[in-house]
């Protein structure tokens, strides 16, 4: 093969490589869930509810007070395409909120708060769904919402993943209310149990979020202290009668350490509640 002929062939393979590589990176932007939730995030309205409605909102949500479709009607209306966006990212297998641990206390959270509005107007939704007699409808926006919830946990800080609970537990008290205020077909069931199929035993990865939260803390001076904090914190996830030998470390730890160290009995509780709660809807989907 002369010179020319193999210089030929190496741009050729260079071209078709290249091509590949183009290919693939635009095809896992395709692919990434947090791309739809960005967009849905932008299509989010205004609410416009008064303080006492938001006050209300949060019995609504808590189960504790009945849902009023007359008053949440035309806020679920002007949001419903950002909630079919947010619908569609969920069946996409990969989410990458692109987060920049580097910038340490400085990383934005700004995803996490619009996560929390955007899920607890899904959970709503459903509601209204639900009152039209919708079940089918119902189900979807409910198993979107519990994979939209865990993915908001995914590779997130701390607060993430404290959004992300409160959401799982938010969407599986309307599970319970809806069967039991209504008879549901087994495929809607079989919907619901895939969705929640997909969780780990406790519900998200608890330790991955306090060793992500931690890494952004690692300062020489303060090395001592988070090797006693990050062992013991991870010895509360396991068996919270640690947390007293836990709250007693974050104690001795310097005081400018101290005040950023995520509150142990929140996380714990949190922790509790939501694998309490993901125990009772698997076995009210049986």
């Amino acid at each position: 093969m002369t010179i020319r002929s193999l210089i030929s062939l190496f741009v050729l393979m260079s071209i078709f490589f290249a091509q590949e590589v183009f290919a693939q990176e635009k095809s896992s932007l395709a692919d990434n869930a947090a791309l739809r939730y960005w967009a849905a995030f932008s299509e989010l309205q205004d609410s416009g509810i008064t303080a006492d409605q938001a006050k209300e909102l949060d019995l609504i949500l808590d189960g504790t007070a009945p849902y009023r479709d007359d008053v949440y009607k035309d806020l679920l209306e002007r949001n419903v395409p950002a909630l079919k966006v947010m619908a569609r990212g969920t069946r996409l297998q990969n989410c990458d909120w692109g987060l920049d641990y580097g910038l340490g206390s400085d990383t934005p959270v700004e995803y996490a708060r619009k996560a929390l509005q955007l899920g607890r107007l899904n959970v709503l939704y459903a509601f209204h769904l639900s009152l039209a007699g919708d079940k089918d409808g119902t189900a979807h926006t409910l198993a979107a919402g519990v994979r939209f919830s865990r993915d908001v946990a995914n590779g997130s800080s701390l607060f993430g993943t404290l959004v992300a609970s409160d959401l799982l537990v938010t969407h599986f008290h309307a599970i319970e209310g809806l069967l039991h205020l209504q008879g549901i077909t087994a495929a809607q069931k079989s919907e619901l149990r895939a969705a929640i199929s997909h969780l780990r035993p406790a519900g998200l990865d608890w330790q991955a979020a306090v060793n992500r939260e931690f890494d952004v803390l690692e300062r020489p001076e303060w090395q001592e202290s988070m090797r006693a904090i990050r062992q013991n914190y991870a010895a509360a996830l396991k068996n919270p009668s640690a947390l007293e030998t836990l709250q007693q470390t974050i104690a001795s730890a310097p005081p400018d350490l101290r005040n950023l160290i995520a509150k142990p009995e929140r996380v714990l509780k949190e922790k509790q509640d939501l694998g309490a709660q993901l125990q009772l809807v698997r076995q009210a989907l049986k």
